[in-house]
């Protein structure tokens, strides 16, 4: 027997010893007395270990009755605990308290929606037990009081608060709920006994580490089913019974509405006209977290949010401590990943601070890539992604592609990859590195060879994760692997207008440190991110030359189309037509044209654009329409107005605005119906345009344009953006001369080629034709009325286009039937002189 001075060491050893001295001396298993006591097996080999030195007094009481101890043997056992040894010894005689939830500390913002789903979910059934899941500081507590005091004020009973953070044992945690709801049970049975017949709330907060009580509370409501349960945990319970309701980070509007009520309570002077936007990106940087707003709020409070924002990178803890009425779990973002990491298991502790390496989104390829370089290892990878997954360390992301992708939240990942080790973060480079090459290959093959426009999406989304490998291969010196990986992956960063960045890779590169072929690649790449014409010719010729050298016969053709391209700028439309033939005959005698549909479609394009700046728009026309036919011939889905697009792009900052609105123009009439994404685009760059024209309302209404998403037919955008090819004409001075419109053409490639030729003399100017076909109140159509009726009456665009649909009393309208239209325009009763049927604009076949 240990007298009470003895110290805890000496008394867990003592009980520890005893405990197993009379387990053993009754040929019991660990397994069998815990059966026999209703606790678990781990509760009785912590205590026999030594791990676990301050029991419950009801779990010492249910062992000793278990191994049916003498009252000496007894004693001696309870004896051993000291103090917590007697407690056991007597049953609780005083009066139990229960315990009620108290209400939120702070403002509660954004969780209406959250609240009525709660309240719905325990209010279907009797016995129902929901789950508030979600990452550790997203609010899971507070929702759950509010959803309490909600359900309060709808239901009759008492509604019971249980506070599990520091409970680890599943015994424990039953002491702990009965001691919210004032009862003396020392068991579940006993417990769901008191609960019989009450129609009670139990609020469990913290389950996290006692998911393992998850039957107990099973069988509690099944023995008192007019019991509800609303627990909240980082994982959910896993159990038939369970509603599970997840708990999501808030959204911008009222992220920023949460910072502003913290910034105000911690006394904060009012912000200046500068700070919205920083408290918006500091939101952003806590990904709606409420408890990460919460503590930048308290910094910003000091600091001011402008001057937070400049250093946010450069700290590694906040210079303001949190509020001290925070468990100290809670006080930074740091102890709460570190709570959430002690939860995991080896192999997602190792995975998590890996995975932070990766800024922004990253698909399961990379996960294998980063954690599980052997195939050995892959079943293990995939275990732990998916716990951090179920930790909501890690969350799926918002992208809509055809590969899902996921992501760390901002504050874990800040966070996680302050623990790498630098063993561990140069392995996460190498695995990046193959995976990077590896993927760059692949999707290079598929963009050249079939046009495949889901790898130009993929090789967009996941350019910082191929940037990172990128960077890895120049830091050791794999010159020549790092020059595949840039010309792998240029052409769809330019398709996808990141030129800047593709720039910026090649940046990295020496020449001399390459060897010839790599040079060659290095040259296309860094050809086609030139932005100034002699530049991008000179060295597209090198890499023409020095591909041909190498024998390398489709990287000699795309040099030899960007070299078109540079000498087009250069207006040596000769020079240009030359190296189109030079890249045909390339293509004719060394490739498999079916293997080569990038280059088998650029030749047209090429020729086309030489055609436009010659002034031959209908040979244009040929020449763009031939691409499409091209790529619908090989099966390839490459997109021709995506790179209809992006030549208007380059004719933009050329300042060629009327070349511009051609090319989207054409690219609208050759946009696949069932594809949205090009015509988004194409109303993108026509903002754009209408920006560098000076109408500014203009541009923003094509930027709503851009909105409608899956709504924008391709058939009403092409009617809107042969409406803006005139415009633009008529501004920038083709088709314009003085105040008004002398000669103007207007074309479709619907019917074969370009046709139709404005009337001159209308009385229309420049600027106010481009009003009338751009600006428009309300959200009407690019046309106020019929056409540019200049008696700016508005039609009703809901129904088709067409004489009936034009309120106005000159006449003029338009007329869209399918992929065949025409335009009609009529002079009105302003200006000089209408233009009646002998003098309309044209017909467009």
């Amino acid at each position: 027997m240990v007298n009470d001075s003895a110290g805890p060491a000496q008394k867990a050893i003592s009980f520890a010893a005893l405990l197993r001295d009379f387990r053993e001396a009754r040929s019991l298993t660990q397994q069998e007395l815990a059966t026999a006591a209703k606790v678990s097996v781990d509760a009785v080999s912590a205590l026999e270990r030594g791990r676990r030195t301050r029991p419950q007094p009801h779990t010492v009481r249910a062992l000793a009755t278990a191994l049916q101890l003498r009252d000496a043997d007894r004693m001696a056992l309870l004896s051993a605990l000291g103090r917590a040894g007697d407690v056991a010894l007597e049953m609780p005689s005083r009066k139990l308290t229960p315990r009620t939830p108290s209400p939120p500390s702070v403002e509660v913002v954004g969780r209406d929606d959250e609240v009525a789903e709660i309240v719905a979910a325990l209010g279907t059934a009797p016995g129902r037990l929901v789950t508030l899941t979600g990452p550790g500081g997203v609010g899971k507590t507070t929702v759950a009081l509010v959803a309490a005091d909600a359900m309060a004020a709808e239901r009759p009973g008492a509604v019971y608060f249980a506070d599990l953070t520091d409970v680890t044992e599943s015994d424990d945690a039953l002491a702990t709920v009965a001691h919210a709801v004032a009862c003396a049970a020392d068991t579940w049975t006993g417990l769901a006994e008191h609960l019989a017949g009450m129609s009670a709330l139990l609020v469990l907060d913290n389950l996290e580490r006692v998911t393992a009580c998850g039957p107990h509370l099973t069988e509690l409501l099944t023995a008192s089913p007019d019991t509800v349960i609303l627990a909240t945990s980082r994982v959910p319970l896993r159990l038939r019974r369970e509603r599970e309701v997840r708990i999501a980070p808030l959204g911008p509007s009222a992220a920023e509405r949460f910072f502003g009520e913290r910034l105000a309570a911690a006394g904060a002077p009012l912000m200046g006209r500068g700070d919205d936007g920083a408290v918006a990106l500091l939101c952003r940087q806590a990904d709606g977290l409420p408890l990460a707003i919460e503590l930048l709020a308290a910094a910003a409070a000091r600091l001011g949010p402008r001057a937070l924002l400049e250093r946010i990178d450069a700290l590694t803890e906040l210079p303001v401590a949190g509020p001290q009425d925070l468990p100290v779990r809670q006080r930074s973002m740091a102890a709460t990943v570190e709570w959430s990491c002690r939860m995991l298991g080896p192999s997602a502790q190792r995975l998590l601070p890996r995975l932070a390496m990766v800024p922004g989104s990253f698909s399961l390829d990379t996960v294998d890539a980063i954690a599980a370089p052997d195939a050995a290892d892959a079943v293990d990878a995939v275990g732990a992604f998916a716990e951090l997954i179920e930790h909501f360390l890690v969350t799926r992301a918002d992208d809509t592609g055809p590969v899902t992708r996921y992501r760390l939240l901002e504050p874990v990942r800040r966070h996680a990859v302050e623990t790498l080790e630098p063993a561990d973060r140069e392995h996460v480079r190498r695995g990046v590195a193959r995976w990077a090459l590896r993927t760059g290959r692949e999707h290079g093959a598929r963009i050249r060879g079939r046009g495949d426009m889901t790898a130009v999406e993929q090789v967009e989304t996941d350019r910082h994760v191929l940037r990172l490998g990128f960077d890895h291969l120049v830091d050791t010196g794999q010159y020549d692997a790092a020059a595949e990986l840039l010309w792998s992956v240029w052409l769809p960063l330019w398709m996808t207008g990141h030129t800047h960045e593709a720039h910026a890779w090649t940046n990295r590169l020496h020449e001399d440190d390459l060897s010839e072929h790599a040079r060659a690649r290095w040259l296309v790449a860094r050809a086609g991110s030139h932005r100034v014409a002699a530049d991008l010719f000179t060295t597209a010729e090198r890499a023409m030359h020095l591909a041909e050298r190498t024998d390398d016969a489709s990287l000699a053709v795309e040099a030899a189309i960007f070299a078109s391209a540079a000498a087009l700028r250069l207006e040596d439309l000769d020079g240009s037509q030359t190296l189109l033939a030079r890249a045909a005959v390339l293509m004719k005698k060394r490739l498999d044209v079916e293997r080569d549909v990038w280059a088998a479609v650029h030749v047209p394009i090429g020729h086309g654009d030489g055609a436009l700046l010659r002034g031959d728009r209908a040979a244009a026309a040929r020449h763009w329409r031939a691409a499409a036919d091209t790529a619908r011939r090989l099966g390839s889905d490459f997109s021709v107005p995506a790179v209809l697009a992006e030549c208007a792009q380059a004719a933009r900052r050329e300042g060629r605005l009327d070349d511009a609105a051609v090319m989207l123009a054409a690219a609208a009439e050759l946009s696949p119906r069932q594809d949205e994404r090009p015509r988004t685009q194409l109303a993108g760059v026509a903002a754009a345009v209408a920006a560098d024209l000076g109408d500014v309302a203009s541009a923003q209404w094509w930027e709503g344009v851009v909105g409608l998403g899956s709504v924008l037919g391709s058939d009403r955008l092409g009617v809107w953006l042969w409406e803006f090819v005139w415009c633009v004409g008529a501004v920038s001075g083709w088709g314009c001369a003085g105040s008004s419109v002398r000669t103007g053409v207007v074309w479709s490639l619907s019917g074969g080629g370009f046709s139709g030729v404005w009337g001159s003399g209308s009385g229309l100017s420049g600027r106010s034709c481009l009003r009338a076909g751009l600006r428009r109140p309300g959200g009407s159509p690019p046309y106020d009325g019929c056409s540019r009726c200049v008696c700016r009456e508005r039609a009703d665009w809901s129904r088709p286009a067409g004489p009936e649909s034009c309120p106005a009393p000159c006449g003029g309208w338009m007329t869209g039937l399918g992929r065949q239209w025409q335009l009609v325009r009529v002079a009105g009763r302003r200006g000089g002189g209408g233009v009646g049927p002998a003098g309309r604009a044209g017909r467009l076949r």
